[in-house]
């Protein structure tokens, strides 16, 4: 059972829940303590191990299913799963066994004793070295089923039960008995022949819920933002948090790394020298690193909505990474969400901004009169820690750019970086005053699908910050 469980932890691994060694050990000690008589004592003991967030939640749930939907066959249902039982007959084969000292394949002893967990280790032990990492479809079933069936000796199975069946009669048992006693008997081997097929199955629902999973996030990764459904959306924001939790963990290590800092080798060396050369004492040099400000600007005009949700996603996920987070909506109008994602969870912030702000959500998109009010009003709480991070497609409907506004912006911050939810394609054609704007930003990147939008906040947040000025 162990094993399982470990088989069982790297799945939820794979399926992007964080989970650690000690996290782990604790999995496999809290399962020794509860046992596994009660599925739902079981399953409470490995959630509380192995699942820090809510969200992880239908995911563990799922997994826990398809990996230990057998296990209500170890406990009481065993009999239950092995076909109808008979405790009279099966007392009957007890004695027999007791009186005439019958030697039987280890199987058939599994067959008349009813045990389903040994049943069902001999099964997965059996379907070990069958090749099962091949199963991906349906109509394999059959075929894996019958691979894991040729591992056993059904021929010394029957021998035996024929032979039982002889040392019955021998004892003088009435017809009409022995019949019930070899239909029980054959009842039996029909069950763990369905065990086998069973096992099968949920090994293919296991294996075809974590590549299904894996494909719907490597195929929404991918498809532009505009282009999505209204589920496709929904199903993209567990994505992103997925996203988020990576570039967030990826730099709590690296920042792990850089507290410990580099070896100092000429003061390593010259502390050796009271040991007589002997480093016994390692010296580290120590750089600290403050965290960035970031300002993020978006436009949630109609055209690029579903880009600015998941880029407000991901910021709002990552904002422990930096000192100081602002945002800022508009499509005319700008306004200030920032308080809105100090107070609400993520979901209902993200509503808020998108539909609650002080903005004309269905005015026409104007660029250059929304960096104008912003420079107005916010140009002095800009600095050289701050990082300003545009997402917009420039199209600023023929209206004046007032770049200067961007350019003002520049001279006071770190960097301005620019997501451009549109192909470049479109870039100064028609109303895109994008050419204009791009001489005052420091990066300017087609920003159309997740992957790409996951990939610049990694840069943003492992690289950007890192550099100078």
């Amino acid at each position: 059972m162990d094993q399982r469980i470990l088989e069982f932890i790297g799945d939820l691994r794979r399926a992007e829940i964080r989970i650690s060694p000690s996290e782990a050990l604790d999995a496999l000690s809290a399962s020794a303590e509860v046992g596994l008589l009660d599925r739902e004592t079981f399953k409470t003991a490995l959630a509380a191990t192995l699942v820090k967030e809510f969200r992880d939640l239908p995911v563990f749930n799922r997994l826990f299913d398809l990996y230990f939907l057998d296990l209500e066959t170890l406990g009481r249902g065993v009999k239950k799963a092995l076909g109808p039982a008979d405790p009279g007959i099966q007392d009957q084969l007890e004695r027999l066994l007791t009186q005439e000292q019958v030697d039987l394949d280890p199987l058939t002893e599994l067959l008349l004793r009813g045990e389903g967990s040994e049943l069902e280790l001999a099964i997965r032990e059996g379907g070990r070295h069958v090749g099962l990492e091949r199963l991906l479809y349906f109509l394999q079933i059959a075929y894996f089923s019958q691979r894991i069936r040729d591992r056993f000796d059904w021929e010394a199975i029957e021998r035996d039960l024929a032979r039982l069946m002889r040392l019955l009669e021998a004892q003088g048992i009435d017809p009409g008995r022995l019949a019930r006693v070899r239909n029980y008997l054959d009842l039996r081997l029909e069950a763990f022949r369905r065990m086998i097929r069973q096992h099968v199955e949920r090994e293919l629902e296991r294996r075809a819920f974590r590549q299904g999973e894996r494909l719907i996030r490597e195929t929404l990764t991918d498809k532009p933002l505009f282009a999505l459904s209204a589920e496709e959306v929904a199903q993209l924001q567990a994505v992103v948090a997925r996203l988020a939790r990576k570039i967030k963990d990826a730099l709590v290590l690296r920042q792990r790394q850089e507290a410990k800092g580099r070896l100092d080798s000429r003061r390593t060396v010259r502390r050796s020298l009271q040991y007589g050369g002997i480093p016994m004492e390692l010296r580290f040099r120590r750089r600290r690193r403050e965290r960035p400000k970031l300002v993020t600007i978006c436009d949630v005009s109609d055209s690029v909505r579903n880009a600015s949700r998941f880029m407000l996603q991901l910021v709002w996920s990552l904002q422990e990474c930096f000192s100081r987070v602002r945002s800022y909506v508009f499509v005319s109008e700008i306004a200030e969400v920032t308080q809105a994602f100090n107070t609400y969870p993520v979901d209902k912030a993200l509503d808020w901004a998108l539909g609650g702000a002080p903005v004309d959500y269905h005015c026409r998109s104007d660029f250059g009169y929304a960096f104008s009010r912003f420079c107005h009003t916010e140009l002095e709480s800009l600095d050289r820690k701050t990082t300003i991070l545009v997402l917009g497609d420039a199209r600023n409907n023929y209206n004046d750019p007032q770049s200067w506004a961007l350019k003002s912006m520049r001279e006071r911050v770190k960097g301005i970086i620019w997501l451009n939810p549109e192909g470049q394609w479109g870039w100064g054609i028609g109303d895109s005053v994008l050419p204009l704007y791009a001489p005052h930003c420091d990066v300017v990147r087609e920003c159309r699908t997740i992957g790409q939008l996951a990939h610049v906040v990694d840069n943003l947040v492992h690289h950007w910050w890192r550099r100078g000025r």
